[in-house]
């Protein structure tokens, strides 16, 4: 086992001229089984790309071997800018989904906002933006049920209402364990 951990990225202006699509600037790459990342942040840095565009800043080179996303631990991953990336990485992210007809279950995919692949692992809010609505237009007060880890890739999640709503709620999703 082995852990990347401890490491701050904070300050930095990376830039890519003529890269390839797949360029990321911080690429991690197992050796072995059961390795994860513990404790690491990447803050208030600029990613910016010069003639052309990359998909990501952050990668993982699953070539050896994999991360093992069931460990992630105390990842940072706010406050950075992005110019001609694609994806921006944000963790935890705080993202707005809508439904626009009224569900009993709602199921969000958050994920590529999350850095390294990372799985839906923790939820530490839901809030509505507004009034959430039954089918016949009446507000619905309730909370609703979460589950994490949902989909193949663990990378979605469901949110459980005790009857069809619909509306729009802001959710916090980390792609770890904040302790």
């Amino acid at each position: 086992e082995f852990s990347l951990g401890g490491l701050v990225v904070t300050g930095n202006t990376f830039v890519g001229i003529d890269t390839a699509r797949y360029f990321s600037w911080i690429v991690v790459k197992p050796h072995g089984k059961g390795h994860f990342i513990h404790g690491f942040s990447v803050t208030n840095n600029v990613f910016r790309n010069i003639n052309g565009t990359n998909a990501r800043a952050e990668r993982i080179d699953a070539s050896i071997a994999d991360l093992d996303r069931s460990r992630y631990r105390m990842i940072e991953w706010t406050g950075n800018t992005y110019n001609n990336v694609d994806q921006e990485t944000i963790n935890p992210v705080t993202l707005e989904f809508t439904q626009n007809t009224a569900e009993q279950t709602w199921t969000l995919d958050p994920s590529r906002w999350l850095p390294f692949d990372g799985w839906t692992r923790t939820v530490t809010s839901v809030a509505p933006v507004g009034r959430l609505r039954d089918a016949g237009g009446a507000t619905v007060f309730e909370a609703p049920a979460v589950d994490r880890l949902q989909g193949t890739a663990f990378d979605r999640l469901r949110l459980h209402f005790s009857k069809p709503v619909r509306g729009t709620v802001q959710v916090t999703i980390r792609c770890d364990r904040p302790y």
